[in-house]
């Protein structure tokens, strides 16, 4: 073999290893469109570890948008195998709150490559992969050690496999507090000034009947003859 032709195979197998880095995570680049939609892409993608755990965070980002919430709530429920809905569950309470909050739902978003504190933890939620440093062996559960934007250390999450099927057991490093984004520091930064004061809206004035005319006509009664309508009822 010549050194040319070595350096050429060489070549190839470099741009097809830089190929395979690049291919999209398992999963499809779209978060799904409803309940059903998700139970059937986890029958495929949650045969793997990896697969469930990307659900695991569409199920979520579906939870923050209040569009489809509903939806999410139950794509939740069953990803990670809750025997209620999961606004019922005690132990989710702290999840649930910071889910549904606007000012600390970024948590979730830290998990997205790309995302940071500087960026106000930008991303989108039909496109985005997870960064994992390692997998390691727990107690018979699977464990992800997830890299977040925000946080020092890698966060971990628990998985374990049901019937062929694997799901997100413990989910509360996901949730656990990170480096607030930029423009939550630069607005606390402000407190202290006037001039930065967000005025609530004003609440609507109720509106005052009109006074009567005291030289209008009083309506005639009604006729109780000749009517073959029933009474109105409210349903």
């Amino acid at each position: 073999m010549t050194k040319k032709t070595g350096w050429k195979k060489s070549t190839l197998c470099l741009l097809l290893l830089a190929l395979v880095l690049l291919l999209p995570a398992e999963g499809q680049a779209e978060l799904p469109k409803d309940y059903q939609d998700f139970k059937a892409r986890y029958q495929k993608e949650g045969r793997t570890p990896e697969g469930a755990l990307k659900l695991y965070f569409e199920a979520v980002f579906c939870y923050i948008d209040p569009a489809t919430r509903e939806e999410g709530s139950k794509m939740l429920r069953y990803a990670m195998r809750v025997d209620r809905p999961i606004e019922k569950s005690q132990t989710l309470a702290t999840f649930v709150e910071r889910a549904q909050d606007p000012g600390e739902n970024y948590v979730f978003r830290s998990f997205a490559a790309g995302a940071s504190p500087e960026n106000n933890y930008k991303m989108s939620p039909d496109n985005f992969k997870l960064v994992i440093a390692k997998k390691t062996q727990e107690s018979g559960y699977l464990v992800f050690h997830l890299k977040s934007s925000g946080a020092d250390s890698p966060r971990r999450v628990w998985v374990k496999e049901f019937d062929g099927l694997w799901h997100t057991i413990n989910n509360a490093s996901t949730y656990a507090q990170v480096t607030p984004p930029k423009s939550v520091v630069d607005a606390k930064k402000k407190l202290h000034d006037a001039d930065f004061d967000v005025e609530e809206p004003k609440p609507k004035a109720e509106e005052k009947p009109a006074p009567e005319d005291p030289t209008s006509p009083e309506p005639e009664p009604e006729s109780d003859s000749d009517s073959d309508e029933g009474p109105f009822l409210f349903k």
